[in-house]
């Protein structure tokens, strides 16, 4: 069972028919990271008004790890980060220009161990990045979206 998320709203697709609801839609694949740093805190970013997770579309010619990383790094100032194992993959759709997209974001478990300052990508309208401790999480989740909490899930933290 694939779950997909359309806004809040979440439907699950058998695994069988997941290639044919897939053809319905233009694909596009995204890396993310869900990074924790050597006191054991999440990074979280700020971006419309909810938290987030940073995370950004493929380049051609690109790993999905290499996007990952690149992602984290244009969005926080993070440019020294290990590279874990694959948390889950979640599957979100929206319109653009009249056109149906399925974002396929391929989550990755980093590691911050240099303690670099965070810069938000201002151009993203990330207007905030902060470390979380891990039992605040749950209060930054509320009402976030629900691939995100899916994320915070997958990777037994939630």
């Amino acid at each position: 069972m694939q779950n997909v998320y359309f806004e809040r709203d979440r439907i699950s697709v058998d695994d069988a028919d997941f290639q044919e609801f897939c053809s319905h839609f233009q694909e596009v694949p995204a890396g993310g990271g869900l990074v924790r740093n050597r006191a054991g805190q999440y990074l979280l970013i700020y971006r419309h008004e909810l938290w987030d997770l940073p995370k950004g579309k493929q380049e051609p010619g690109e790993t999905i790890e290499a996007c990952a990383l690149r992602e984290v790094g244009e969005e926080t100032g993070l440019h020294h980060l290990r590279l874990g194992g694959r948390i889950c993959v979640t599957h979100h759709t929206y319109e653009l220009f009249g056109q149906k997209i399925l974002k396929h974001t391929y989550w990755y478990a980093m590691t911050d161990e240099r303690a670099e300052s965070l810069l938000p990508q201002a151009e993203e309208d990330i207007s905030r990045a902060e470390w979380v401790d891990k039992d605040r999480l749950p209060e930054y989740l509320e009402g976030t979206y629900p691939s995100i909490v899916e994320v915070f899930v997958n990777a037994g933290l939630l």
